[in-house]
């Protein structure tokens, strides 16, 4: 049976703070033209308070084009105020996409693939 192309992938964003200070932001589902302003509210958000950003991805599916470029505007901020963004639990098709799109050779991202 075919997957049904009207009914939308299962999508949600949560922001979090982490423990040790900074801010995590978990994606769930596909990361897409879509969805991407969600995830740049929250990246906002998570942006207005100190210390590193952590953008968990382990529960996400799929990055398109859209979502890369917000992650890369995202980093150059962080990076502007001189603070840390870690992409966590990148799938290796995600991963790959990543490295096609140059951000694993970007020095102010930290990528941290999905353990096996």
């Amino acid at each position: 049976m075919q997957a049904d192309r009207t009914t939308p992938t299962r999508f949600n964003v949560h922001v979090a703070p982490l423990a040790g200070g900074g801010t995590e932001v978990a994606v769930y589902g596909e990361l897409d033209m879509a969805t991407s302003p969600r995830v740049r509210d929250a990246l906002d958000s998570a942006s207005d308070a100190p210390g590193p950003v952590v953008i968990d991805l382990r529960a996400c599916e799929f990055v398109d084009s859209t979502g890369i470029g917000m992650l890369a505007g995202v980093a150059v901020r962080l990076r502007e105020a001189d603070r840390a963004l870690v992409l966590r639990g990148l799938k290796p098709r995600i991963l790959r996409t990543f490295e096609i799109a140059g951000l694993t050779e970007a020095t102010s991202i930290t990528i941290e693939p999905a353990e096996s």
